[in-house]
């Protein structure tokens, strides 16, 4: 239903309502309504949303007692009489005109013109209605001019009735003030509906923050106690309202506050054996102080809190993914390097990763992180290569917020507090990034770009560099000083090709999770590779390592067979590529020759296949096509 409702008393007045409406395109609903129906049309209206309610004198009176909606109400003018006029004029006799309210004197006067008996009555509601149109017929009065009350008594007393119909002008006066009514309600509804929303959302903060809250006048007078202020400083009951603070709690210092006007934070005070958290802030109007506002928290509540929030960071991703669990391999030197590192992982010094580029210095900078004391703060990774100098002071240090609409941002130093930071290629940072994160780790704070406040760290150290850290301080590329703060602790990573037979074990592995069931259809493919990947340089290590695995698993699915592969794998493999482009001239070699080869190399068949400009295992298929057999060799 429309927000304005016009219920009219008449046909007549409906019917010329909804011409205007009409003719106006009024957002308007118009009903027709008896006296005794007002109630449930009103109900009914105002259930679907309707706001302002136009009617006449009447039944807008009885509206208006009725609900706490605006009524307007349709007001008769002079215009309103003109018609009633023309059927009444010449007849003799006492005619009664009721209303609600005066008569306009115009309407007076024009009755005296026209030589017509008028008598006025009037009536406040429906039991007087009933008394005028009495009165009215003991007085003999033969016909009656009003409006929807007294017509329901007309028929009673035998009196001619003649509704009294508004004119046009009367109904769009109406209207118009409908809309005004309408426009100002909806925005007084507006202007409540935010104030109880901001009164609930103070109240909601108020009495369920973890805070304790009490804020006095500017005598000292306790005006407002939260619940937790009430509990945490044991003052019971509402006794203390309109009491001095000085009187209840003078520990509070918030006389102090008052006097001197100057904003405290983070204060210690003592309440019985708890030592409580508080600041207090003065409440300035015209820069003079109208009060104080003072906030308390006990410091067990101040850690569990930042413990929370520690949790929280863990879980938006800052957090160590790794354990040595997840490195793959069995050679020696890998087993004597995470055994260093685990050892490593029970103490608290700082850590330096050495390493080829792909060697796992990430990985194991995480597996550290999961098996030491911190392993439930969070982890935090910078990645110093790829940033510009301010950009990656902003990432170490945070931002400070501005009034220009500029957020706060945590940075890494922060974000990492209670755990590890992890710094990533810390050589390819600049000078002066190196003396800042220097100085940052022999103060163990920090401060925001931006900000003024100091704020205290308790972070772990991981550094990771590719090249030898004595070599990058004798060509000024490392601050020396740094050196001697981040490599307490130095862990060397071994590259592949130092590891033995492990890049089996990771080819395996890297082609079992991408070809996942499909994996022993592509197995003799996959021994062609792994032979291929045996004399491979790996300058990129293991991450070149399962970049080529990828490749090579996703050109098997397409068909494509492991010698093809190999054709497409880098230059720095293009020793191996090339003899494995022989493999397909092995044919011209003949059963005698390839026996008096495997004979002059002791019969190893690495060697052999070397020499003869073939893979391993294309060795061994020839061999088998030809009835080869090692053992019958002498």
């Amino acid at each position: 239903m429309k927000r304005i409702l016009l219920l009219s008393p008449s046909q007549r007045l409906a019917e010329d309502a909804e011409k205007i409406i009409d003719e106006q395109s009024l957002d308007v609903e118009v009903c027709f309504s008896t006296v005794p129906d007002i109630h449930k049309n009103v109900m009914n209206a105002v259930a679907q949303g309707v706001r302002v309610i136009i009617s006449r004198r009447g039944m807008a009176r009885i509206i208006k007692q009725m609900f706490d909606i605006p009524v307007i109400t349709i007001e008769f003018t002079s215009n309103s009489y003109v018609r009633i006029f023309e059927c009444i004029k010449g007849i003799k006799g006492k005619i009664a005109f009721f209303s609600l309210g005066d008569v306009p004197g115009t309407v007076k006067i024009l009755g005296a013109m026209l030589n017509l008996d008028i008598r006025y009555y009037y009536f406040t509601d429906e039991e007087t209605a009933e008394m005028a149109v009495k009165n009215a017929a003991e007085d003999g009065c033969i016909i009656g001019v009003g409006g929807s009350l007294t017509v329901l008594y007309s028929g009673k007393y035998n009196l001619e009735y003649h509704i009294l119909d508004n004119s046009r002008e009367d109904i769009e006066m109406a209207l118009d003030s409908a809309h005004q009514v309408l426009k100002s309600t909806l925005a007084e509804e507006k202007r409540r509906k935010s104030l109880q929303v901001h009164i609930q959302r103070y109240e909601t903060i108020f009495n369920y923050t973890h805070d304790g809250i009490i804020a006095v006048d500017r005598d000292g007078i306790i005006e407002v106690v939260n619940r937790q202020a009430s509990d945490m400083l044991g003052l019971g009951d509402d006794s203390y309202k309109g009491k001095y603070i000085e009187e209840m709690l003078p520990e509070t210092k918030l006389m102090t506050t008052l006097r001197n006007g100057e904003v405290e934070l983070d204060e210690l005070m003592r309440v019985g054996n708890d030592i409580i958290i508080t600041n207090r802030v003065p409440i300035k109007i015209d820069n003079r102080v109208e009060g104080v506002v003072a906030t308390f928290r006990d410091i067990d509540s101040v850690r569990v809190s930042e413990q929370k929030i520690r949790s929280n960071l863990r879980k938006k991703g800052i957090a160590a993914k790794y354990r040595f669990s997840d490195i793959i391999g069995e050679s020696v030197v890998l087993k004597r390097t995470l055994r260093i590192a685990k050892s490593y992982a029970k103490t608290d010094a700082p850590i330096l990763l050495v390493g080829e580029i792909g060697t796992g210095k990430e990985i194991f900078s995480h597996a550290i992180h999961q098996a030491s004391a911190r392993r439930n703060a969070p982890f935090v990774t910078v990645h110093c290569m790829h940033s510009q100098s301010d950009r990656l002071l902003a990432e170490l240090y945070g931002v400070e917020g501005d009034n220009k609409g500029n957020e706060i941002r945590e940075g890494a130093f922060e974000l990492a507090h209670g755990g590890t930071l992890f710094l990533d290629m810390i050589d390819a940072a600049s000078e002066e990034i190196q003396s800042q994160i220097l100085r940052v780790i022999e103060s163990k704070e920090v401060r925001r770009l931006g900000g003024k406040s100091i704020i205290p760290i308790d972070v772990r150290i991981i550094a990771s560099v590719h090249a030898n850290i004595l070599e990058e301080i004798r060509e000024g590329k490392f601050l020396e000083e740094l050196t001697y703060a981040i490599n307490t602790l130095t862990l060397k990573l071994p590259p592949l090709r130092q590891r033995d037979r492990d890049y089996y074990l990771l080819c395996e592995y890297g082609f079992r999770k991408k070809l996942k069931e499909e994996f022993n259809q592509y197995r003799e493919d996959i021994r062609i590779l792994e032979d291929f990947f045996a004399d491979y340089p790996w300058r990129g290590n293991v991450r070149e390592l399962f970049n080529l695995v990828e490749r090579a698993a996703i050109l098997l699915e397409n068909r494509m067979s492991a010698e093809e592969i190999i054709t497409t794998f880098p230059a720095n493999g293009a020793k191996e590529s090339s003899s494995m482009l022989n493999d397909v001239t092995l044919g011209k070699w003949n059963k005698s020759s390839i026996v008096e080869a495997l004979s002059l190399n002791k019969l190893n068949v690495s060697r052999t296949a070397r020499q003869l400009g073939c893979s391993r295992s294309t060795l061994y298929k020839k061999m088998e096509e030809l009835n080869i057999k090692v053992t019958n060799i002498k």
